[in-house]
């Protein structure tokens, strides 16, 4: 029988830890004011108004500017913190200006 060598100890198991690695992230990047909650099989993080990301089923989903739904594996909060970044770089320059 094989191993499951691929499985490392930092990858998140529940959608409050991935929600929590995914807080730490984006605090890291200079993200400020983000309000977490998390109820059972459900976690979500506030980024700003009209920006929330959910995690359940194991993926992180948000609604883009233009509305459509994004999905993101919440194994890969790294990746989630790199989109939300990318995305909201033209907000966060107009905000500090």
């Amino acid at each position: 029988m094989g191993t499951l060598s691929t499985i490392t100890g930092s990858a998140p198991v529940t959608p409050a830890q991935a929600v929590h690695q995914l807080h730490g992230r984006l605090m890291a990047a200079g993200w400020q004011r983000m309000y977490a909650g998390e109820l059972g099989r459900v976690a979500l993080l506030s980024l700003r108004p009209g920006l929330t990301v959910w995690c359940w089923g194991g993926q992180f989903r948000w609604r883009d500017s233009s509305g459509a739904q994004v999905t993101h594996p919440a194994a890969d909060p790294d990746g989630v913190a790199r989109l939300l970044g990318v995305a909201d770089r033209p907000l966060l320059a107009r905000t500090a200006a």
